[in-house]
């Protein structure tokens, strides 16, 4: 039997090897991962895609950012009182598309219009005048400094003063040529005018003080006609009578009911002779007060009334309504002439693969 014993001098773990690495090799691996940066970069403003072509030159996505975030923070107001479903919604005029969809549409189109009326000013000789250019001063400054926006927000979407200077001086001289092409067309103010009857529209301001009698959840359900009921009416009553004594004697009602009445109230209003809101013995009587006449209390159905006429001519609402049915025609003559005569004479190329991939909603609204 062989007694000779194999002795094993070493258990333990093989020892690593520590490779030691070329400093210049460290040195032309970081050359290479620059110069893939680079070319990365590069490539990506080559290849980067326009939204809009506009006679050749290519407009893209940073161009159209102030555009795009004017929409997207109103529908994104909008969209936080639906609770967060108005973004993806159909849209009321065009229900086969959401509001995303249509907001899309919009912001693109407004800087295409803008864009266009912009360069028919340019082409006839239109410049800031020295008002127009402080005002536009005006509006960079506040945009920068009184909105709120956070450094991170303006840095991001690219909204230095340079460019909001251009964006408002773009839209400062094509608001000025619309105008200017809108009052050389054939337009009868007048006439709209004539088509609104002034007594429909007269207006009538007044302030008042009101106290409800009406039962509250918490009288008592079987109190509608017995005494407590009763007692109710004659305590407003009562205080109202007491306000519209110092009333007499007040120029400036807004003053006159403490902050901490809980009862009865103040507004200022208007109404006209054929709103239905009021009730109608109190109609009645307003619609023969004097300016400046002071009526007893009125007691209706809901409560009392304590009512001054500050103005029973206001013409208020028929001015308004006049403009706004003249401006409506405006926009519809400008409409007509823009399609005909200013818009062919451009070539507009919407790039329709890379407005596709657009998702509003989270272009500008950064956090």
């Amino acid at each position: 039997m062989n007694k000779s014993k194999k002795i094993i001098k070493d258990t333990g773990k093989p020892k690593k090897k520590h490779i030691k690495i070329n400093p210049m090799i460290w040195v032309a691996a970081a050359a290479v991962l620059g110069l893939a940066l680079i070319a990365a970069l590069l490539i990506d403003q080559l290849y980067k895609r326009p939204l809009v072509v506009v006679d050749g030159e290519k407009y893209y996505l940073e161009d159209m950012k102030y555009h795009i975030y004017t929409i997207e923070a109103n529908y994104d107001y909008i969209d936080q009182l639906y609770d967060g479903t108005y973004w993806d919604s159909a849209n009321y005029n065009y229900p086969s598309m959401s509001n995303r969809e249509y907001a899309k549409l919009e912001a693109i189109n407004n800087f295409v219009y803008e864009l266009i009326l912009y360069k028919e000013a340019v082409a006839n000789g239109y410049t800031l005048t020295e008002e127009e250019s402080e005002k536009v001063e005006e509006n960079v400054n506040s945009f920068i400094n009184d909105l709120g926006l956070s450094e991170k927000f303006l840095k991001e979407n690219g909204f230095t003063p340079e460019f909001l200077r251009d964006v408002f001086t773009r839209n400062t001289l094509a608001t000025r040529f619309k105008q200017d092409v809108i009052d050389s067309l054939d337009i009868d103010d007048e006439a709209i005018k004539a088509e609104f009857k002034y007594e429909d529209y007269r207006q009538y301001d007044i302030e008042y003080l009101f106290i409800s009698t009406a039962p509250t959840e918490t009288d008592d359900e079987e109190s509608d006609d017995n005494k407590a009921n009763e007692v109710k009416k004659q305590t407003a009553l009562e205080k109202i009578t007491s306000y519209r004594e110092k009333a007499l004697e007040t120029e400036d009602w807004s003053k006159l009911v403490p902050e901490d009445e809980k009862e009865l109230i103040y507004r200022s209003s208007y109404f006209l002779p054929t709103d239905t809101y009021y009730p109608e013995n109190l109609m009645e009587v307003m619609l023969e007060m004097e300016n400046g006449e002071i009526s007893d209390v009125i007691e209706t159905e809901s409560g009392y009334y304590v009512v001054r006429m500050v103005n029973n001519n206001s013409s208020a609402t028929y001015d308004s309504k006049v403009e706004a049915a003249i401006t409506e025609k405006e926009e519809e003559e400008f409409a007509k002439e823009y399609e005909s005569n200013i818009y062919p004479k451009y070539t507009v190329d919407l790039k329709e693969k890379a407005i596709r991939n657009l998702r509003l909603g989270r272009i500008t609204l950064v956090d």
